[in-house]
């Protein structure tokens, strides 16, 4: 009986030594994160991490990714400045640009996509509404043109 106790506990010990598991990015999804990066103007360089040379997506700027599956879940690209230090200018140059890439319709986990508050121009690509697992979306404060430019939240959950 004593032996059972010391064998569960070494057990309980060796187990809680173990690290926690870390989110390491999933190539594919890192190539598309590349992919939908090339189409936007970054004039304050908020997206350096996103390089080859970090393959780790899961800690990129903006990047949440499942800790267990290491997919990517959420991207959170909106742009906000303190109205206490409000200069239009700086403002603008903190903006995303460019248009959204239809690339990220392969982000098939996607559940959270904020790209509000930039300068965001062009269509909404048609692809983003297949993303069946996406509960989030934010286009707002953009130059979208198209039927998916005024999508709300009253639309996205009917």
């Amino acid at each position: 009986m004593n032996s059972s106790i010391y064998i569960l506990v070494f057990v309980q010990l060796w187990l809680l030594s173990l690290p926690c598991r870390e989110s390491v990015c999933i190539p594919s999804e890192r190539e598309t994160l590349l992919k939908f990066k090339n189409n936007l103007i970054d004039p304050s360089n908020r997206l350096w991490s996103w390089n080859h040379n970090n393959t780790n997506c899961c800690h990129w700027y903006g990047v949440l990714c499942h800790n267990v599956t290491s997919h990517l879940l959420q991207l959170h690209l909106n742009t906000t400045f303190s109205a206490a230090f409000y200069d239009r200018g700086a403002y603008r140059r903190f903006q995303f640009g460019g248009e959204i890439s239809p690339c990220l319709a392969d982000l098939k986990h996607l559940n959270y996509l904020d790209l509000s508050a930039n300068y965001l121009l062009g269509a909404v690509p048609s692809q983003i509404g297949n993303l069946s697992k996406l509960r989030y979306l934010d286009l707002s404060d953009n130059d979208l043109l198209g039927e998916g430019a005024e999508i709300t939240e009253d639309d996205w959950f009917g």
